[in-house]
């Protein structure tokens, strides 16, 4: 039933189930929710079923047409290797888990099957994307799973601020779709006769290097210049960098916050922002041909992000925002690893990180029915006391993010820090200086949450297993999973993306050795120490409150340093800055509309070819009408005789 060559049922299960749920199950929760729940169960067992049937490395790619236009193709079918075998494991896993916690959080709410019928949708749109087999088929997804993103931030539309949120969210992505688009439809141009005459599918994924390179090698498309792969390339790499919030396309990912924490978890943590690394990595081919700068403005716009995001999470008070701003440095860690040439440790990373951010998410979320819907942490405290699994749970989160030896984090962060230290220096400070920063906001949120006094005014308490069980099962891969990558496994995972991305992890040294050899190294303490002096500090001022004079650190740094505190907690202004500069386009438009509507069509055609020239028109014809009929015939017999001077002449 399980097999490879029926893979694309993947996605067909929670399509069937959000069909039957909007058409006949409605009306009952527990059916809807079942239905919900089983097909991404199914999904799971399907894909672990895929995954430890995949033996080969080749690709096994089933098309069918889905539009033809003269010798224009375009396909659709299903795409298994082990970059999609790892996303599908990914986004059924998570989903299940966030699916039943949904039991829990959503269960008071009007919406509930409504909720769940999205759940289902956008989990199809997710699982079509990955299994695509081409960029065509890859942009139909694509846009789907921002249509979901839409329904699901703005599913308490009722609320103002979520509502601004959920169009925010659809525009800002707009302007990185509208790249993406552009950047498929050049590369298609220019590389159509290839495809024609070989019969490829049109933008396959698994001849997209062999046919771009036959392209640059008959001319027909440059490496570099104004139109060549290097500016294909980054038109691409804008969707991923809208999608995975990147700077400067970063500020809807907060204000998404506003949508319930189920889809904070889900969208937000582990599989939506996660498709923009996965486009990475699957145009990585063609980002990585000798001569492209493509690359280059990856990793900047990545190393950039992870730093400038974490900035920002210094000084929210919002739990769930502090964690957004925390996805969108990690974030920037994954597309900075793959700029410097290492897609295996981006999809690496992306895959630890999608198991311990969904579990904050989900701990934040807990918190947060536990203090009666409070995400305020400065109303929080000691609630370690009252919520200990949650706790627990949420600890094992914010050591793993943060680089505690031996944890998932630990492996995936430290080798894209390594990585930056092989090839860009500059990079590797700001990796190492945010894995500092990284540390010690992640351990603010979890000392302000769960350490000291409780400084609110409701009755905290503990929440029911279909909430706190997703929680600890999400632990055990944030802590263990990352061996699947790490030395001690022979950089299995790595391995199992070899093939796609046509490299190699050195090998011949034990766990150990590698180990002890990269403790040696300047880099192999850098980021130790910076997560080390991260914990210490957070550690110090929030449960020590040293004090500089009389007054805390905060207190001391806020009236010391208002204008960074204030930039970092207004966000850099980076809203009010594109609020200018939105208000200055919507005025230059306004104006023309005006100055084209007045000028143009009112002042020239209307009261001046129309108005005028009738007018004229009419002055003239109106002599040819005196009412006097010996005038009207001259008129005829004289036209009867130019006419038959002209046939005689002719």
């Amino acid at each position: 039933m399980f097999s490879i060559e029926n893979a694309y049922l993947i996605a067909i299960y929670p399509l069937i189930s959000a069909v039957l749920i909007m058409l006949f199950t409605h009306k009952s929760r527990v059916i809807s929710s079942g239905l919900s729940i089983a097909a991404v169960a199914l999904g799971l067992a399907h894909s672990l079923s895929v995954f430890f049937s995949f033996h080969g490395h080749e690709a096994i790619e089933q098309n069918y047409t889905w539009i033809k236009a003269g010798s224009f193709h375009l396909e659709m079918g299903s795409l298994i290797d082990p970059l999609a075998i790892i996303m599908l494991l990914t986004v059924n896993l998570v989903s299940l888990l966030v699916q039943i916690y949904t039991h829990g959080y959503m269960d008071e709410d009007s919406g509930y099957t409504r909720f769940y019928s999205y759940l289902s949708l956008f989990t199809f749109s997710m699982l079509g994307l990955v299994i695509s087999t081409n960029l065509f088929q890859m942009y139909f997804f694509w846009e789907l799973v921002g249509v979901c993103s839409f329904l699901l931030i703005g599913f308490w539309w009722y609320k103002p601020s979520a509502a601004h949120a959920c169009k925010k969210a659809f525009v800002v992505n707009r302007v990185g779709d509208a790249g993406f688009l552009l950047g498929l439809i050049l590369l298609y141009y220019f590389t159509k006769g290839i495809y024609e005459n070989t019969g490829a599918v049109a933008l396959g994924f698994t001849q997209l290097k062999e046919i771009t390179m036959q392209a640059i090698a008959t001319n027909e498309l440059a490496v570099t210049g104004l139109i060549s792969i290097t500016t294909i390339g980054i038109l691409i790499f804008m969707g991923a960098a809208a999608k995975s919030a990147q700077f400067p396309l970063h500020i809807w990912l907060p204000d998404a916050m506003e949508g319930p924490t189920p889809i904070s978890a889900l969208i937000h943590a582990a599989t939506m922002v996660a498709a923009g690394v996965y486009l990475i990595a699957r145009i990585f081919p063609i980002l990585s041909i000798d001569g492209s700068q493509a690359l280059q403005v990856v990793a900047w716009v990545g190393g950039i992000t992870a730093i400038f995001a974490a900035t920002i999470a210094f000084s929210q008070n919002d739990i769930k925002k502090g964690l957004a701003y925390s996805t969108c440095s990690q974030l920037g860690y994954m597309v900075m690893a793959a700029g410097l040439g290492a897609p295996q440790i981006a999809m690496f990373h992306l895959v630890t990180h999608a198991m311990f951010k969904a579990m904050l998410f989900l701990g934040s979320g807990s918190v947060i029915m536990g203090c009666h819907h409070e995400q305020d942490m400065r109303e929080m405290g000691g609630l370690r006391k009252h919520m200990p699994i949650t706790a627990i749970t949420f600890l094992i989160g914010t050591l793993s993010i943060s680089g505690f030896p031996f944890m998932s984090g630990f492996w995936s962060k430290d080798m894209i820090i390594a990585k930056a230290w092989e090839v860009n220096m500059p990079l590797f400070w700001i990796a190492a200086i945010t894995a500092g920063m990284t540390a010690f906001y992640m351990f603010r949120i979890y000392f302000m949450t769960f350490e000291g006094k409780y400084r609110g005014h409701a009755h905290p308490h503990e929440q029911p297993l279909c909430v706190t069980g997703p929680l600890m099962i999400l632990a055990i891969p944030s802590i263990i999973l990352g061996f699947w990558g790490s030395p001690f496994t022979n950089y299995k995972l790595q391995h199992y993306l070899d093939h796609h991305f046509h490299s190699h992890m050195e090998q011949g040294q034990s766990a150990m050795e590698f180990v002890m050899h990269e403790m040696s190294l300047p880099f192999g303490y850098i980021p130790f120490t910076m997560f080390l002096v991260g914990t210490i500090a957070a550690y110090l001022i929030y449960i020590q409150q040293i004090k500089i004079g009389d007054k805390t650190v905060n207190e001391w740094f806020k009236s010391s340093f208002a204008i960074v505190y204030s930039g970092s907690s207004n966000k850099w202004w980076i809203d009010e800055i594109y609020d200018v500069i939105v208000a200055g386009f919507m005025f230059l438009f306004r104006f023309t509309w005006k100055a084209f509507e007045v000028i143009i069509i009112e002042g020239f055609i209307i009261n001046g070819i129309c108005w005028r020239g009738t007018e004229f028109v009419g002055e003239v014809l109106k002599v040819q009408q005196s009412g006097k009929l010996q005038n009207y015939v001259l008129v005829m017999i004289s036209a009867a005789m130019l006419m038959v001077a002209w046939f005689i002449y002719n």
